[in-house]
This record gives structure tokens, sequence and C-alpha cells, in this order.
């Protein structure tokens, strides 16, 4: 499933560029900077969900740490 959501996402993003040197090429710079404005929200997006990933899992490694370090002393 991750494997499909993921090509699906890849063409997606390909459409995308391609859209946007499209839109450039015929004079349709509205579009074109709507599309690139899309792309920025898209990446802003998944640099959040990233980092969200990674202090939840900082957030697991230091708690488990402190508990070992409680059940060793």
């Amino acid at each position: 499933m991750r494997k499909i959501l993921s090509r699906i996402g890849i063409g997606l993003l390909i459409l995308i560029i391609a859209g946007i040197v499209v839109c450039f090429y015929i004079g349709e710079l509205t579009y074109a900077f709507s599309l690139l404005l899309l792309l920025l929200f898209v990446f802003g997006a998944m640099g959040q969900l990233y980092k969200l990933k990674n202090d939840e899992y900082m957030y697991h490694k230091l708690n488990e740490r402190e508990q070992y370090e409680d059940y060793t002393r």
C-alpha cells in the first residue's frame, strides 16, 4: 500500500512540475505561479510531517532511557 501511494505521489509531483513548465511556455503565468505555490505547500507539509515524526521518535527514545535508568539503579 505504501509503495503504491509513493508512486502516485511521485507521479503527481512530476505532473505538477511538467504543468509549471508548460504554463510558463504558453504564457499562462498566473497558473504557473499558482502551481509553484501548491508545490511549496506540498513540500512544507511534508517537512512538517517528517519533523513531527522525528519529535515523536525522540520523545519515545528519551522516555525509554529514563525508565531504563530508574530500573537499573
